[in-house]
């Protein structure tokens, strides 16, 4: 468990030497794909993520068990999925950049949230999305996104949504993609039970989608973008304005590092004076409702605003969401 370096090594590198023992090419090719996959984008992919995946379209589950290696038959699965998982995680990171317009890991709530959409391609023909089922695999992809449900527990989380739901589809050969098992596992495990409540649950992929972002990298530092209240939360906690509301991902917007360490608590009024009005309007902000006295209608205009536009933008309706959720 402690490299020649002394260095403790983690599941997924004891897995990847091990795999090396058995498979000496997988030395080479797995940093390679690693370093390609990430170009141009902020997934920041490792080996972790493709190892986790490699087991799982080899129906070894999503844990790095190690005493699976142990079978020089599952050693064999793995060296010969290796390639079709690569296309299959490609596949995924195009799909998710061009059809979900993420580019970054933190956005989605991590790179976990992308297995099942692997899973899914490995099995479909050539690693592509069916025409008439892009519009499911998108609303599934953020419905997880949003949820983040395997930002923990992604061990057993992953594995049993790939075995109850993927699996029988894919033995069968049927690309349909189940987004009404996605929901009712998200709505089970999160206990989320509306799109207004997933909004809440990842409010940096409400922000980006509002604001037409990606959370692809920047290029100079003071350009990272960062999360800010609106209304400074110092000053309403001081009006005693209860944290639920000042929490509220209407009173969020994503802006650059270094305009952010500039606004400090000034009166947003002051603040957004010389921000330009189609940014404003990009990011559903009226400058009218810039007023301490009419926060609570500030946030429920453009609360209300920003779900239409996120349902909008993922085709999905409250009826459909809500025919989906589990139930007891």
């Amino acid at each position: 468990r402690v490299n020649t370096e002394g260095t403790p090594l983690s599941r997924s590198d004891l897995i990847f030497s091990m795999l090396k023992l058995n498979w000496k090419e997988s030395a080479e090719a797995l940093p390679i794909f690693i370093k390609r996959v990430n170009e141009g984008n902020s997934f920041e992919l490792d080996t972790d993520f493709v190892i986790r995946c490699l087991f799982a379209v080899s129906d070894l589950g999503s844990r790095f068990d190690l005493n699976l290696l142990r079978k020089k038959s599952n050693v064999t699965k793995l060296r010969a999925n290796f390639q079709q998982c690569c296309d299959a995680i490609r596949s995924t990171v195009d799909f998710v950049q061009r059809e979900c317009w993420c580019s970054s890991s933190r956005v989605i709530g991590g790179y976990n949230t992308m297995v099942p959409l692997v899973y899914y391609l490995f099995h479909t023909n050539n690693h592509e999305v069916r025409n008439d089922q892009v519009a499911n695999v998108r609303k599934g992809f953020f419905v997880f996104a949003f949820a983040r449900p395997f930002s923990r527990y992604a061990d057993s989380r992953l594995g049993r949504f790939i075995r109850s739901e993927l699996k029988p589809l894919a033995d069968k050969s049927d690309e349909v993609f189940p987004l009404e098992d996605v929901v009712s596992w998200v709505g089970w495990w999160e206990k989320i039970e509306s799109i207004e409540e997933l909004l809440q649950k990842n409010i940096l992929l409400t922000l980006h989608l509002v604001q037409g972002l990606t959370g692809a990298k920047v290029q100079y530092r003071r350009n990272a973008p960062e999360i800010d209240h609106i209304f400074p939360r110092s000053v309403l906690r001081n009006k005693e304005v209860d944290e639920p509301k000042i929490s509220h991902y209407a009173n969020f917007w994503v802006l650059a590092k270094g305009k952010n360490q500039n606004k400090s608590n000034r009166h947003p009024a002051e603040y957004f004076g010389d921000v330009d009005d189609k940014t404003l309007k990009q990011a559903l902000i009226d400058r009218e409702f810039l007023d301490y006295r009419r926060y609570t209608s500030f946030l429920r205009k453009r609360g209300e605003l920003m779900l239409q536009k996120v349902k909008r933008r993922l085709q999905l309706s409250d009826e459909e969401f809500e025919s989906y959720i589990y139930e007891e």
